[in-house]
C-alpha cells in the first residue's frame, strides 16, 4: 500500500506542476503554510480529508490523484436533462435513468470495471431509497464485505470504521486510497461537498457510446412526458 500512496504523491506533484503552481501557490489556496504542504507532498505527513476536499473544491481531479484514472469533468447531457425537470419528478426520473444507464453500459462494455459496478449500485440505491445510509455503507454492501473484514482491510479498528461509515469522522488520503482499492468507490463520492448523483451520472455517461446516449435521452424525454400526464 505504501507504494500506491507514493504513486499518489507523485501524481499530486505532477498535477501541481501541470497547473503551473508552486508549492507556495498551492499552500496559499489551501490556507496552510508552504512547509506544511511540502511535508504532505513528500509523504512526511498523511494528507487529511479537509485538504483533499479543498483540492476538489479548487477544481483538482482528486479521483485521478488517488486512482490514476481521470474523471469525466464536463456536465453530461443527461444531467442537463435532469436539471430542467421539476423537483417533484426528479427522483422518479433518476430511478429510470439509473436503469437505462446500467443497460446502456451492459451493451457498450465487454468488461464492466469494479468502479462502474460500484457507481451503478450507489445510483440505484439513491434513486430507490428515502433513507440513504452513506456512500461508504453502500459501497461496502455492493462489494459484499461485512463491517469487521472491511475494517481489517482498511487497517482501522471496528469502532473507527463504524464512525467512518456513519460520517462521524472523515477518511484521510491514505484511507481514501484503501477504500477505493477494496470497493471501487472513487474518493470524490466521499466528500461532503460532492453532488454524488451528478458525479456518478457524468462518469457513467462517459462509458456509453453516442448512439446509446441518444437513445437514452429520447426514452427519458418520453418517460418525463408520461410522468407529467
Amino acid at each position: 500500500m505504501r507504494d500506491k500512496y507514493d504513486n499518489f504523491l507523485l501524481r499530486l506533484n505532477q498535477y501541481r506542476l501541470r497547473l503551473n503552481m508552486t508549492q507556495e501557490d498551492t499552500s496559499n489556496e489551501l490556507g496552510i503554510t508552504q512547509s506544511q504542504y511540502s511535508k504532505m507532498e513528500l509523504g512526511k505527513t498523511i494528507i487529511p480529508y479537509k485538504i483533499m476536499e479543498t483540492l476538489m473544491k479548487m477544481g483538482w481531479d482528486v479521483d485521478y490523484l488517488v486512482t490514476g484514472k481521470e474523471s469525466f469533468q464536463n456536465t453530461s447531457e443527461l444531467n442537463t436533462l435532469i436539471d430542467r425537470v421539476e423537483e417533484s419528478y426528479r427522483k422518479d426520473l433518476l430511478g429510470v435513468a439509473a436503469w437505462f444507464l446500467e443497460q446502456g453500459i451492459n451493451k457498450c462494455a465487454l468488461n464492466i470495471s469494479f468502479e462502474t459496478k460500484c457507481e451503478i449500485g450507489i445510483l440505484k440505491k439513491m434513486a430507490m431509497e428515502e433513507n440513504f445510509e452513506s456512500v461508504l455503507y453502500e459501497a461496502r454492501k455492493i462489494a459484499g464485505i461485512a463491517q469487521i473484514p472491511m475494517s481489517e482491510k482498511l487497517g482501522v479498528n471496528i469502532k473507527k470504521y463504524r464512525k467512518l461509515e456513519k460520517k462521524q469522522i472523515c477518511p484521510d488520503a491514505e484511507l481514501l486510497l484503501r477504500i477505493y482499492e477494496e470497493t471501487g468507490c472513487k474518493p470524490s463520492l466521499l466528500f461532503e461537498c460532492a453532488d454524488v448523483g451528478r458525479l456518478i451520472i457524468n462518469d457513467l455517461w462517459n462509458c456509453i457510446t453516442p448512439p446509446e446516449r441518444k437513445n437514452i435521452l429520447s426514452l427519458l424525454e418520453q418517460v418525463y412526458g408520461f410522468l407529467k400526464t
